[in-house]
């Protein structure tokens, strides 16, 4: 944490806020001033230290004192006691002392948080040297280690720059330019919301120009762009949420360019009907598109499914909001990808052997040699005994092809969780009939045809492609699934967010 050069000028200003805090009867009330000060830390999100004292006034000044600190706080005062005292006179007052204060804060409440959401867990060496450049010699000083809070929260209480923008907005376009592209970008974008509506949309453009060409802010550069053709993923997790089981869960991941370090962009939840995520996700694609454009890369979109979803047709699912949508499935490289697995570290270990043995022996792109591939019997349970006991004489099978699609009724029970116990990185399956002819031909072209030189993948995508032009129910395709699960870049939200959007059908 930092401390910072104590020089406030508006400190003449405590006596007048104690005492209009004290004209207002309900805080006179220990109670009720505790209360006031609990709904404050949650409405400003941040931790609220303010010490206890039996004399009301004592405890007012306390509370003045540490929302004087920054008008965001006033502000949130503001906001808590006003539900307790409304539109009374005293209520008045206070508002127009603070009105006067200060011009309350220019960025609300949710965008401050959704920003500092971005910036969790981010490192960005010299940020003094950012600070300083922003704040200009004149401003308060930092010592010792610091906070995008804590800088953020000290510019707000500066004047703003002579073109008008504010000097928040300004540090964050120094951070955005030192972070990897994909947060750069979303860092980039949250300016320009505030931007536009402070109606400063020229200024930054002109702001954007001239740091463009200058040199980075203490010597260090932003991490390389992608080039052309670079591996992007959007990662897709959908869960079943609540007691009725009708809603789902969508959280999402992305990262623009991934040259071996896996460190996706996480964004905000949405919990809707099966048939409102579908829409959700056209909406995702969509706007990845438009961020991703002038990088030119490759996407491959996975989603990440429980047991009781794995079998979802989620390859077929819309990849536009047009009237006749290209499915995702032709549009981009998609596979699934098992949740159980993901999250529990007892399977991790035979995961990753089968995997190293994938992509180093046998080659990411090149064919999986048929004795490496293994298509279970039945789903009997004589079946399922045969089934897990080549798995466990043999680690050299990375491929397993099932004979019976996943059912939410046999889930964790059935071949597909035999082979994720075992750690095979690749399963495919028809979601209705794994046993014709037609489908065991195109699985067996999809893994061993040594003429197609396309990664897997790719060739699962101009197949399903094929499926497309030929129609409904023509082509055994059209019904495949693969998983293709990658153990070095998984994707687990410690605590769900809140959805952005709750929809009850």
């Amino acid at each position: 944490m930092i401390d910072a050069v104590d020089d406030k000028p508006e400190r003449g200003l405590l006596l007048p806020l104690v005492a209009a805090l004290r004209r207002i009867p309900s805080l006179m009330d220990q109670g009720t001033r505790n209360f006031v000060i609990r709904l404050l830390g949650n409405e400003l999100r941040e931790p609220l230290t303010i010490e206890d004292h039996p004399n009301p006034v004592v405890h007012l000044s306390n509370l003045a004192e540490a929302c004087n600190q920054h008008p965001g706080r006033l502000s949130a005062l503001l906001r808590v006691v006003g539900l307790l005292e409304q539109d009374s006179k005293p209520m008045g007052e206070l508002r127009r002392l603070v009105s006067e204060m200060y011009a309350l804060e220019l960025f609300e409440t949710e965008e401050r948080a959704r920003l500092f959401t971005l910036l969790a867990g981010v490192v960005v060496p010299d940020i003094a040297d950012i600070y300083r450049a922003v704040a200009g010699d004149a401003a308060p000083g930092l010592r010792g280690p610091t906070t995008y809070v804590e800088v953020f929260s000290a510019l707000e209480n500066l004047n703003s720059r002579p073109d008008g923008i504010p000097r928040p907005l300004v540090f964050i376009e120094h951070v955005a330019a030192k972070v990897r592209t994909e947060l750069g970008i979303e860092l980039r974008r949250w300016v320009e919301v505030q931007a536009r509506k402070l109606e400063l949309v020229d200024e930054l453009e002109a702001f954007r120009e001239g740091l463009a060409g200058a040199d980075p802010v203490g010597g260090s550069t932003a991490t390389a762009p992608p080039r052309p053709g670079d591996t992007a993923y959007l990662v897709l997790m959908l869960r079943r949420e609540g007691p009725t089981g009708d809603l789902f869960r969508l959280s999402h991941w992305r990262q623009l360019g991934f040259r071996g370090e896996w460190s996706p962009l996480p964004g905000g939840d949405k919990v809707d009907t099966l048939d409102g995520i579908k829409v959700h996700i056209t909406a995702l694609i969509e706007q990845t598109e438009r961020d991703w454009a002038r990088y030119s890369p490759d996407i491959k979109v996975e989603f990440v499914l429980d047991r009781e979803n794995l079998n979802l047709d989620v390859d077929q699912w819309p990849a536009e909001s047009d009237d006749f949508p290209e499915p995702v499935g032709c549009r981009y490289q998609t596979a699934v990808r098992s949740l159980e697995r993901m999250a529990d570290d007892k399977y991790l270990r035979v995961w990753r052997k089968r995997w190293t043995e994938l992509t180093t022996r046998l080659g990411e792109h090149a064919p999986v040699p048929p004795d490496h591939s293994v298509r279970a019997r039945d789903a009997t349970t004589a079946g399922i005994r045969e089934l897990m006991s080549v798995l466990s004489r043999r680690h050299d099978v990375v491929s397993l092809v099932l004979n019976t699609p996943p059912h939410p009724e046999l889930a964790g029970h059935d071949e597909v969780a035999v082979g994720m116990k075992a750690g095979v990185p690749l399963v495919m399956w028809h979601r209705t009939d794994c046993t014709t002819t037609g489908f065991l031909d195109a699985v067996g072209y999809l893994l061993h045809d040594e003429d197609d030189r396309h990664p897997l993948l790719e060739r699962v995508r101009r197949a399903r492609t094929t499926a497309f032009a030929e129609g409904p129910g023509r082509h055994p395709c059209g019904g495949l699934t693969v998983l293709y699960d990658d153990p070095m870049r998984r994707v687990l939200p410690q605590h769900p967010t809140p959805p952005e959007e709750v929809s009850v059908g």
